[in-house]
This record gives C-alpha cells, sequence and structure tokens, in this order.
C-alpha cells in the first residue's frame, strides 16, 4: 500500500532559513534535471600556435523542471483561475524584493531533493482554454539556479586574491548597498558583504564602521 503523495513546495528562505511563505505544487514534475559545468579560458602562450585551456571557474549548478497548472477541475479541484495561480507563483520566485534588492530566495524541497536558489527562468504554455479565451491548463518549465555561488565566490576571492579587495570605512550617509552597487554595480550582493563581515543585516550600519569588498571572481 502506498503512503501519501508529498507534494512538491517551493519555500521562502530567509537569512538561509525556511519561511511559511511558499508555493506549493498540485501536480509534481515527472521529471527532474540538473546540470553542472566547468569554464576554461584561453592562455595563447607567447610563441606557440596553440592555445592552453586554464581552468576558470565552477559553474553554478542548475536544477531544471516542468509542471502542470490546471483550472479545468478535470485534474484536481478547481479553487482559483489559472492567472491567480500564477500570480501566487511568481510572488515566490519572481517578483522583486526592494527590502532584499532582488527577487526571494527559494528553496526547492521534495523527497530527498533539497536545493536552495534563486530562479533564472520560466515559460508558460498555454494548450487549453476555455469559451471566453480563458486559460485552463499552462505547462511551466522553470531554471533554478544554486543560490550559494555568490557566497563561495567571495569566499574564494579574498583567499586568492586578498590584495585585491576594497576596504572601506563608512561615511555617514553611506550604507553597504552604496558600496556595493559603486563596487560590483550590483545591488544584490548586500547580504553577503554583511555575513562576509560577520554582521547579522546590512540595513542601519553606523558611519565609521570599516568593512571589506572582496574581489568578486565574475563567471562566464
Amino acid at each position: 500500500m502506498f503512503g501519501e503523495i508529498v507534494k512538491m513546495k517551493i519555500i521562502v528562505l530567509e537569512n538561509g532559513s525556511p519561511t511559511r511563505n511558499e508555493f506549493t505544487l498540485k501536480i509534481n514534475p515527472s521529471s527532474l534535471s540538473y546540470s553542472k559545468g566547468i569554464s576554461y579560458n584561453k592562455d595563447n602562450k607567447m610563441n606557440s600556435s596553440k592555445n592552453v585551456e586554464k581552468y576558470s571557474n565552477h559553474n553554478s549548478e542548475s536544477l531544471n523542471f516542468d509542471f502542470i497548472l490546471d483550472s479545468t477541475g478535470i485534474v484536481y479541484s478547481k479553487t482559483e483561475t489559472i492567472k491567480d495561480t500564477i500570480d501566487k507563483f511568481e510572488k515566490v520566485v519572481y517578483k522583486y524584493v526592494g527590502s532584499e534588492h532582488e527577487p526571494n530566495e527559494v528553496q526547492i524541497c521534495w523527497g530527498t531533493t533539497i536545493f536552495n536558489c534563486h530562479l533564472t527562468s520560466v515559460k508558460y504554455d498555454h494548450s487549453l482554454f476555455g469559451p471566453s479565451g480563458e486559460s485552463l491548463r499552462v505547462k511551466v518549465s522553470v531554471t533554478f539556479t544554486n543560490a550559494t555561488t555568490r557566497k563561495e565566490e567571495i569566499t574564494e576571492a579574498n583567499s586568492n586574491s586578498p590584495d585585491l579587495s576594497h576596504c572601506v570605512t563608512l561615511k555617514a550617509g553611506e550604507s553597504i548597498a552604496f558600496w556595493c552597487n559603486k563596487i560590483y554595480g550590483d545591488f544584490s550582493y548586500c547580504k553577503d558583504i554583511a555575513e562576509f563581515n560577520g554582521l547579522s543585516n546590512f540595513r542601519n550600519i553606523k558611519s565609521g564602521t570599516k568593512l571589506m569588498f572582496p574581489k568578486l571572481l565574475r563567471h562566464g
């Protein structure tokens, strides 16, 4: 006799811990696809016609899968429209969160699969419509990318290139967000820089505080 079917959950993380904010799939994926990669740079040696490949970095791990949304009432009980379901899904994985300067970090949780990540792509294929043109069935194709890469990136950069790091003393009116944008051109590193400097959060840091901003190893 089979036990109760466990549904895949996509759970919002806050400071690395699961919250009650989540999206639960009505129909589990039929398959999961993981991908990994390693990048190499071409190193053209002087007086040589050959390009030597030199290790650059390990690429982020990715998780890909498809799932079905259905509002016909045939597959599962209809409780909302496809549009409302997509809005709930995107609120969890896609919408920009101003306080975090990025979309939510989430955890894919299903059976033995636990994957902390960010959504990097989503595609909606509408295949069934009602009399008035409303969508009744959609295949959702998603790609999630490992969310731990940035922290690992900062740690590696600090250990390999300490002389290229930035040491900043905050002045009045300045913040971690200000310097992340100035140094990296990206506000979304705020939490990582705060953790790197042993701070519990990146907001309301006192002027005069000294912070390290290590050089980041950009992928690609």
